[in-house]
């Protein structure tokens, strides 16, 4: 269980790291794809550096385990955002932010089994 933790969460702050890195640098596609979702290129700055923030929290959430804890429930809360805005804009491209729903869930799932398992302390340093 603990593995599955650490692989994760890893999983989780990488993801966040390309998406932030992404959207920063206008990645190939991500211009249009934010178009059709009815999100303006003036918002990017701001949804990189959530994600940026969001890795650190990850990252630091090994050692902090309630900042890792707040970061993955901070992911969760973007993505289900992100899929509502697509839904609006009549977008139907929401594979990615589902996966990283699902991936910020898992990440929260496990933090609190292994905290439970392994003594980590959820909410505690």
């Amino acid at each position: 269980m603990f593995t599955a933790y650490i692989v994760v969460n890893l999983l989780l702050a990488a993801g966040m790291a390309w998406c932030g890195f992404a959207e920063l640098t206008l990645f190939n596609g991500i211009p249009a794809q934010m178009a059709k979702a009815g999100v303006p290129l003036s918002w990017m700055p701001w949804l990189a550096t959530a994600k940026v923030v969001a890795l650190v929290g990850v990252a630091v959430g090994f050692g902090v385990p309630v900042i890792g804890t707040a970061a993955a429930v901070g992911v969760a809360l973007y993505f289900v955002a992100a899929i509502v805005k697509h839904l609006m804009a009549h977008d139907s491209n929401v594979g990615g932010a589902v996966f990283f729903l699902v991936l910020a869930c898992a990440a929260l799932t496990l933090r609190v089994v292994a905290s439970s398992a392994f003594g980590l302390g959820l909410l505690s340093g």
